[in-house]
């Protein structure tokens, strides 16, 4: 991961897009400025911890590493229809029973 000009360019890009400064990122998450600068510069990789307050913070981490979307909303979605699915079901055999 260390210097991933893909990675480095997709989290430039989200900082610009959030319009927040190294300093400001880096008070917010409770690393050093140092620390940010030397990452958008390929001089050090981003930690677990470091990801993982990105995260807690509302950071899309799978699109920074990998610049594929979230699949959480999509399977959440699925997951939902199927519950439907299932309920309606349940309420029809209810029913069978109860004659």
């Amino acid at each position: 991961m260390k210097g991933d000009p893909e990675i480095i360019k997709r989290f430039q890009h989200l900082m610009r897009e959030r319009e927040v400064t190294q300093a400001e990122l880096a008070e917010a998450l409770g690393f050093s400025r140092t620390y940010i600068s030397s990452i958008l510069v390929g001089r050090a990789d981003m930690s677990g911890a470091f990801l993982k307050s990105l995260a807690f913070n509302g950071w899309p981490i799978e699109w920074i590493l990998t610049g594929k979307v979230d699949q959480w909303k999509e399977r959440a979605e699925k997951a939902e229809k199927k519950l439907e699915l299932l309920d309606f079901h349940v309420q029809r055999l209810e029913k069978l029973v109860q004659k």
